[in-house]
């Protein structure tokens, strides 16, 4: 195959150019070799045509020879002088015919001698044509299976630049869809930016509507006490107010209970009661602060508060026109908070079951709604991606923060609830400053969603449920991983999966969603305790005040 000059062969051509060189190589050996012996030949032939013509000619001397010895005889010898010098010269013709015969004899030795070495020379020669012949048949057998490959390779080349042109114009058609698509995704891209910014638009200003319809309600509300108060006071026969803002809300005394500080926390080992809520579906579990009441809600529109010792239901609280996704107890246990799917968070309060709040301008269903120490302020997070802070007292929305993705839980960083954290579907933990409404720092702690966020007494950490099967105890000022938790077989059930920690802290607990409940212990991490209790996924875990019991409600 031709090369161009200045260019490298191909491996295969470069071998099959060096057979190719080495054969020709050989070739100019063996016909060396073949000339030799042609020349040989032609020596050895001169040889013996020489040797005939010696014998011949010793043939043609012994006639000679002959003949003259007869004519001497026929003659007598001859007489006289004249039969004297006749003798003389045929004897000398005789010895010299001898000299002739002798050398002619030996000249036809040393041809036999030479045409025996010839003879041996060309044997020799013979053999290794023989095997030059072998050499170089075999020399053509392989030139001929290199050709053969090289006509296979040149055919596979042939297939392969055949394919490579087929794919070059696959390539390009791909190139030019993908430049159609590029261009459409850059206008699908445009028209989303352009979509987004008539959502957000669009947001903005339902949000100020709804705003401005629960300011109505607000003033509404505010006007109705007001004239239920001139009432109460115009009427001698009425008697004082039953209920007055300023006596209930951060001024009525707390029920009695337990002292704050608590002794060592215990690890449950067995069930010792059971409590039938009479719901479809359990969401969300609170227990006040004196351990005395239990609140329930879940699919039911009614929140159901217990007597926690006995089981025994206390009384229900209506007024939810949806499921209750969420309750919480206030410090003081002078209130109850639900979170409900009909976009409202409602307050009633606990001694006399009264309806006394309804906070509304939550566009989507409140997952989440949890109070602050001293019950002043309420926090509620909805799937509207919104988490509002609502006066208490006034029932009206102060301050709105906007999240960035989904979020599942969130907790109170502190007292006044002026840090919380939040857990988002995007594996993600964020800290919060809710008088600024900015985030203050975020971390990825996990694989999949963070389902809850519980926070510890001080603030100072948080222990995060993942639905990738890890509880982590995590440090608020640096979201840096303290102890990682998991288990065999530990699996949360998605959407409603809250974890808790011990009142002193020692042990994390929570529900797996084939119904086992699981105990760590917080500084080792390690597995302390496993009950299988629950048929259902546990949806929330509680620990009593005193740390000596458990709750826990399974979702179906």
């Amino acid at each position: 195959m031709a090369q161009s000059r200045g260019a490298a062969p191909a491996g295969w051509e470069a071998r099959i150019l060096a057979q190719l060189e080495q054969r020709e190589v050989r070739v100019a050996t063996v016909a060396k070799v073949i000339q030799s012996y042609t020349r040989l030949a032609g020596k050895v032939g001169e040889f013996a045509n020489h040797s005939r013509d010696a014998e011949a000619r010793s043939r043609e001397v012994q006639g000679e020879h002959e003949r003259l010895l007869t004519s001497y005889g026929r003659n007598g010898g001859g007489v006289g002088a004249g039969g004297g010098r006749g003798m003389s010269l045929a004897q000398q013709r005789i010895a010299d015919l001898e000299r002739d015969i002798e050398g002619l004899k030996e000249e036809r030795t040393l041809l036999y001698r030479t045409q025996g070495t010839n003879a041996q020379r060309l044997l020799d020669l013979s053999d290794k044509m023989r095997d030059t012949d072998e050499r170089l048949r075999q020399q053509e057998l392989e030139i001929m299976d290199a050709h053969e490959a090289l006509r296979r390779s040149n055919a596979k080349i042939d297939d392969l630049r055949a394919t490579l042109k087929e794919k070059d114009g696959t390539i390009q058609i791909l190139q030019d869809e993908m430049s159609a698509l590029q261009l459409e995704i850059v206008q699908i891209e445009d028209r989303g930016r352009r979509l987004q910014s008539e959502n957000d638009d669009l947001v903005k200003r339902w949000m100020q509507k709804m705003n401005a319809e629960a300011e109505k309600i607000n003033t509404v509300t505010e006007e109705l006490e007001l004239i239920k108060r001139k009432s109460a006071a115009l009427s001698p026969r009425m008697g004082p107010a039953v209920f007055e803002d300023d006596q209930f809300f951060g001024a009525q005394p707390p029920l009695t209970g337990v002292s704050a500080q608590h002794g060592a926390s215990l690890a449950p080992r067995n069930a010792v009661g059971k409590i039938d809520a009479r719901m479809e579906e359990v969401h969300s579990i609170a227990i006040s602060s004196s351990g005395e009441l239990l609140a329930v809600g879940g699919q039911s529109t009614t929140v159901k508060v217990f007597d926690a010792e006995t089981g025994e239901g206390v009384f229900s609280l209506t007024g939810c026109l949806k499921a209750v996704n969420h309750v919480e107890i206030s410090t003081d246990n002078t209130m109850l908070l639900a979170a409900s799917s009909d976009h409202t968070a409602r307050i009633w309060r606990l001694d006399t079951g009264r309806h006394l709040k309804s906070l509304t301008g939550h566009i989507g269903s409140i997952m989440v709604a949890k109070f602050n120490h001293d019950a002043s302020r309420v926090f509620t997070y909805s799937q509207d991606r919104t988490i509002k802070v609502w006066d208490t007292q006034r029932g009206l929305c102060i301050k709105t923060l906007f999240m960035e993705s989904s979020c599942h839980d969130f907790t109170l960083l502190d007292s006044a609830g002026s840090r919380i954290a939040t857990a988002h579907v995007n594996n993600a933990v964020r800290i919060w400053d809710t008088a600024s409404g900015k985030r203050v720092r975020e971390a990825t702690l996990h694989k999949e969603q963070v389902m809850s966020v519980w926070a510890s007494a001080t603030g100072t950490r948080i222990l995060t449920n993942s639905y990738d099967g890890t509880l982590k105890l995590v440090s608020t000022d640096t979201l840096d991983v303290i102890t990682v938790m998991s288990a065999p077989g530990y699996r949360p059930s998605r959407n409603w999966a809250r974890a808790s920690l011990s009142p002193d802290e020692r042990y994390a607990m929570a529900g797996s969603i084939d119904g086992r409940l699981f105990v760590w212990d917080v500084n080792s991490g390690d597995l302390v305790r496993t009950l299988d209790i629950h048929k259902s996924a546990v949806c929330d875990a509680l620990w009593h005040p005193t740390g000596m019991r458990v709750y826990s409600a399974e979702k179906s």
